[in-house]
């Protein structure tokens, strides 16, 4: 597995763990979810970069 589809991968992995309200409830639900956006745009910015080679 490539570098990218595991950052994508973890992105949609935090993402889904932030709706759960159980989860790290200290943490606001715009923060988790912009985390998991964040690891989403490098995970297909990297994927972007692969294809480049």
């Amino acid at each position: 597995m490539r570098n990218s589809h595991k950052l994508i991968f973890a992105s949609v992995t935090v993402m889904l763990f932030a709706l759960k309200p159980d989860i790290a409830s200290f943490i606001p639900l715009w923060a988790k979810l912009a985390a998991g956006g964040l690891l989403l745009a490098l995970g297909l910015y990297a994927m972007w970069k692969e294809r480049q080679w």
